[in-house]
Parts: C-alpha cells; structure tokens; sequence
C-alpha cells in the first residue's frame, strides 16, 4: 500500500501525517527535530512511501537524511500552499501536506544533494549581508537628510568625517556606529567574494557563463546555485517561467483579461535584469538586438525584458553545451 506523508518541519519539532489513497489518516505524529529520531519514525512506516516538505532553512539538512528512506522526496514551494493555510496548526499543516502529495498539487523546489547546494548556502548568507548593508545605508544617509543635509553619491559611505557636519549629536552618535557597522560589514563582504571564487573554481559551468556580456563571478555564482541541473529545463520557455521572466496571460471565453505576474525565482530573475541593464550600456549583439527591436515599434520596457530572456536562454544554452559565449556566432540568430 502506498502511503503519503507530509512532514510540517521545525526547528524544535517535526510533524508528521500518513494518508493512504483513499485520504484516510494512518498515523499523525510529532517527532523531536533529530535526525535519528526522524530517520526512524520513517522506517517505521511500511509499505511504498512519498514524502514532502516546504522549502525552508532546515530542507537541505532533511532532503539529505530522509531522502533514502523513502521511493519518492519532494520539497515543495511554500509560496504555492498558502492558500490551505486559512486556520494554521502544526497537525493540519502536515496533513494538508499529505492530501496536497496524495493529489499531485504540489509545485516542487529542486534538490539532488551536491556540492551546488552548497554554495546555494553560501550565496544565500551572501545576499542576506548585501540586503542587510543596504538597509543599513538607507537608513544612515537619511540621518543627513533629517539633518537637512542631502549628500548626493557613495562618498557619504566613506567619508567618516561628513559626521561632523550633523548638528544634532544623537544622530552623531548613530552615525558614528552605523558607519563602524557598514565597514565590517565591507570587510565580510569581501572575505564573502573571496569564499565564493574558491567554490567556482570547483564549477566549470562557471567558466562558461562568465563569458557572456553582464555576467562577472558573483552573477555566475547565483546561476550555478539556483539552477543546480541546467537538464531539468527541457525548453527555454520553461527557463523564461522559472526565473519569473514572462507574465501569464489571464483569456477566458476567448476574452483577454489582461496580463498577470507569476512566481519566479528572484534571485535569478534580479541577475538577469541587471545582465540586461549592463548589456546595453555596451556596444555588443544585445544592445543591436534591442536597437532592433525599439526600430520595431517594441518599448523600452518589453525591449530591454526581451534582452534579459535573451541572456538567460544564452546561458542555459552555454552550460548545456560546455561552450563560452562567442559574439561574432551568435550575432545573426540575435538580429533574426
């Protein structure tokens, strides 16, 4: 008999529910957060097994010890089960999970174990510090703006002595901290960059996507991370989906409601649109595909959206094929 168990994971406890075809609730259990004592409730169970989980901080660690203890593993994306979560308990959470695995209505978040899931982790703490100094610059320059001082530019973030200028000494006084704050934080920056060189030497799919027009290491580096098996994307079409680069067209009866965002991968979907924006500051194939495309009567907008799916058909194409980027061969398919 087949059984499917959704799993609502925590960093304390774990919650379990065993279903059977027909919907029927075998067992409903809250395990300690251990991976020996998650390993053997799953042993426990008899019997063909299909387990899931959401995508959280805790999904590597799990898909890589419970992935052997059962037929079929899916991480699915929370994003897309919010709607079952009207009245939220650890019990029902797990049961939705299972009745949503029992009817096949999960949207699953990719996972095979290797070292790309690693250095995942590693972008993830790198982004999280970049996210994290921008807040911190936002809310330091608007001290000089309170101040009635607006300081246009970086300079405000190196120049320690533009302090002096306040009138008021506590913002002087955040100011001072906040600037000491932003240089370690600089320093860890860096110490990050240096990390993230050393796991792409291990990559040599790194190799081949730097080559292309707006991508540099760390841009590289979030690909390889995110993508992890650029095989699971049969079409580029599919690719365009996954990093959120296309809008879904709303029809009904033939009539046209207008378009609609989709769910996509932001870290990739970002790279891409800066790729794009650097592009065109150049002289390359990209920027006369998008001259070609303004010439058509297309905006600036969909043009330069054009040129960021561009970019990543490219570079999927790239890593599939062990190839770099060659201007003079792809030119003409650009301006077809």
């Amino acid at each position: 008999m087949k059984k499917y168990i959704g799993l609502d994971a925590h960093s304390s406890t774990c919650s379990f529910c065993v279903m059977d075809r027909t919907g029927e609730i075998l067992d409903s259990r809250k395990v300690v957060t251990n991976g020996r004592l998650l390993v053997e409730y799953l042993r426990g169970v008899s019997g063909e097994k299909a387990l899931t989980f959401e995508e959280c901080e805790l999904s590597s660690w799990l898909y890589e010890i419970l992935r052997k203890e059962v037929n079929r593993l899916i991480v699915c994306n929370p994003v897309d089960n919010k709607q079952y979560k009207k009245a939220k308990t650890d019990k029902l959470d797990a049961k939705n999970l299972a009745d949503l695995l029992r009817g096949n209505f999960l949207t699953e978040v990719y996972h095979n174990g290797s070292d790309r899931e690693k250095l995942r982790d590693i972008m993830s703490g790198y982004q999280d510090l970049v996210e994290d100094g921008v807040r911190i610059k936002n809310r330091y320059k608007s001290l000089f703006r309170k101040d009635g001082n607006s300081i246009c530019g970086s300079i405000v973030y190196s120049d320690e002595s533009l302090l002096e200028g306040l009138k008021r000494e506590d913002f002087q006084f955040i100011g001072k901290h906040s600037f000491d704050l932003l240089e370690k934080m600089e320093k860890s920056r860096i110490l990050y960059v240096k990390e993230i060189k050393k796991y792409n030497k291990k990559f040599k799919e790194i190799k081949y996507l730097k080559t292309l027009p707006g991508i540099a290491d760390i841009q590289a580096a979030k690909i390889v991370s995110q993508v992890i098996d650029p095989k699971r994307f049969t079409s580029k079409y599919k690719y365009y989906s996954y990093c959120g680069l296309v809008r879904h067209r709303q029809i009904s009866g033939e009539k046209v409601y207008g378009d609609k965002k989709i769910w996509g991968n932001r870290v990739l979907k970002c790279v891409y649109k800066m790729a794009a924006e650097s592009a065109l500051k150049g002289k390359s194939s990209l920027r006369k595909y998008y001259d070609s495309l303004r010439e058509k009567g297309t905006g600036h907008k969909n043009a330069k959206n054009a040129v960021s799916r561009k970019i990543a058909a490219i570079s999927l194409a790239l890593w599939k094929k062990g190839e770099i980027y060659r201007e003079e061969e792809i030119a003409n398919d650009l301006l077809k």
